[in-house]
């Protein structure tokens, strides 16, 4: 009975080992860079509009399911970043800077064509923290007005990893973050985030 026991036991062991061991867990830290651009839209007036923003991404995720086909993580990014933007209307000049924070938990699939390189696709929602700090400069006035702006928040995109050793590899991604129109520096709905970075296995 103890030799039984015993041998229950091991097993048990074993089969932990087993599924601690085929744990696969990631870290991604990764720099963005949105822009520069620029606009000009001759009517019904002229108007320069020239935007920059910068960003830091870190991304931690956990395998929950590997298959033939790929592998299926849950990952937890969290964006940093800042912009500063300048608009010319005619007569009047509105400069804008400020910061985001973006948090949009999700998942991620990767397939693996070799050992070293793999392609993934992520989506994730979640929410979206912007400060913002414009100034208007007019003919007679100027105005300044500043505030924190929370929104929800959707993400999407894909990227390349490839594998430097087993524990390092180098990462490049293009991530949209959608929130509410207009914020974070933005004209529209869309964050465009073009990263590049270290990823971080074990």
């Amino acid at each position: 009975m103890i030799r039984v026991n015993t041998m229950r036991a091991f097993l048990v062991l074993m089969l932990a080992a087993g599924a601690a061991r085929a744990q696969n867990s990631d870290l991604g830290l990764l720099l963005g860079i949105s822009g520069p651009t620029t606009q000009v839209n001759i009517v019904p007036g002229t108007i320069i509009t020239s935007r920059v923003g910068a960003s830091g991404q870190i991304n931690f995720a956990f395998q929950v399911r590997d298959t033939s086909a790929g592998r299926l993580y849950l990952e937890l990014p969290l964006l940093l970043g800042g912009h500063a933007n300048t608009t010319t209307i005619s007569s009047s000049i509105v400069s804008s800077a400020g910061g985001k924070v973006i948090f949009t938990p999700g998942v991620r699939w990767n397939i693996l064509p070799h050992s070293r390189v793999s392609f993934y696709a992520a989506l994730g929602a979640g929410v979206a923290a912007f400060d913002e700090n414009k100034s208007v400069v007019g003919k007679v006035a100027v105005t300044v007005s500043t505030g924190w702006t929370v929104d929800p928040a959707l993400a999407f995109g894909g990227g390349l990893d490839f594998r430097l050793t087993r524990l390092l590899s180098l990462r490049a991604e293009a991530r949209d973050f959608v929130s509410g129109k207009g914020l974070g520096g933005a004209q529209g709905h869309n964050h465009v985030i073009y990263g590049f970075g270290l990823g971080f296995h074990w």
